[in-house]
């Protein structure tokens, strides 16, 4: 059997972040690494394990089949070794290590960067490392044990995860500044609109839909779209309407691009929650992040709805 005793652990390394990027100059920048010497440790892969890991093209590179197979194994070593470093220090009473989060791009803009702010000066001996994502995905990375913790809408239950709820928030009826006449529409009322909505596999759009059904409400569905900054930008320009939550428009609302009605009869809620695996919770540096993810969106919550009122008005 031959042996891996040499095997090039920095070398892995570069391949999953040429991997990742898609690109050797992107790697290179993001490393800060000069490209030939990531290509030489490339070479020296491939020369070892007698595959070849990339295909060169003129706009970057692909993975073989091989480098995929390559890849998805140095992901698993990768979180291997960093277990291995966490255990090392699990008996400290000071949080350190690395902690890997999941987070939907609205809650992200506003979570993630007050957290990393709030957690260097009470906990600086932590690390972050933020993966972006929908729902969906974020379930799949945290039962894989791909990230720790996961902000995200309506976990399905899983015996092997733990959820609890940041805040309730409610859906609201968001159109082009000046097209709302009034400060709150019944869900029928909203039927009436053309609607911009996400694809019709999107946990937001199933959700709207469910509640709409048990209404007997038919949504004016007019355009699907699978990119959430596409509808917010299609609705400021004023090619029609969509349900979101207040705070994910609340940029938009402030700058007077939008008008927004709250929904009625009935309200939509919509939940955030956190989640993480059921054996990792009572580790320190989970439970600190975990309780400050906490304060920041409850304080995040009171803000927006108090700000309801004065932004319908304003709109």
């Amino acid at each position: 059997m031959k042996s891996y005793s040499h095997f090039d652990i920095t070398g892995l390394h570069y391949f999953t972040v040429v991997a990742e990027e898609r690109s050797f100059s992107r790697a290179s920048n993001r490393l800060h690494i000069a490209q030939p010497a990531i290509s030489r440790k490339i070479k020296a892969l491939e020369d070892d394990l007698g595959v070849r890991l990339f295909m060169r093209h003129a706009k970057g590179v692909d993975l073989t089949e091989a480098g995929e197979s390559l890849l998805r194994g140095a992901h698993s070593l990768f979180r291997q070794i960093e277990t291995l470093h966490e255990s090392a220090v699990i008996s400290s009473e000071v949080p350190r290590g690395t902690v890997t989060i999941g987070v939907l791009p609205t809650p992200g803009e506003y979570i993630v960067p007050r957290l990393i702010k709030q957690s260097r000066k009470l906990f600086p001996e932590l690390q972050y490392r933020i993966v972006e994502g929908y729902s969906s995905d974020l379930q799949r990375m945290l039962i894989n044990r791909e990230i720790h913790l996961a902000i995200m809408h309506g976990p399905t239950p899983h015996p092997d995860i733990v959820v609890q709820d940041l805040l309730f928030d409610h859906l609201c009826l968001v159109g082009p500044a000046g097209s709302l006449e009034k400060s709150s529409y019944t869900l029928a009322e909203v039927s009436a609109f053309p609607l911009i909505l996400p694809e019709t596999s999107n946990l937001l759009r199933s959700h709207i839909e469910r509640i709409a059904d048990e209404q007997n409400v038919k949504l004016n569905v007019t355009m699907n779209c699978s990119g959430f900054w596409l509808i917010k930008s299609m609705v400021c320009n004023g090619l029609g309407h969509t349900i979101v939550t207040l705070d994910s428009i609340f940029n938009e609302l402030e700058q007077r691009k939008v008008a927004v009605a709250s929904i009625s009869s009935p309200s939509i809620p919509w939940a955030l929650a956190v989640a993480m695996q059921a054996d990792q919770c009572h580790k320190l540096s989970l439970v600190v992040v975990k309780g400050l993810i906490e304060a920041i969106a409850t304080e995040r919550s009171k803000y927006i709805w108090s700000q309801m009122p004065k932004i319908d008005d304003a709109a």
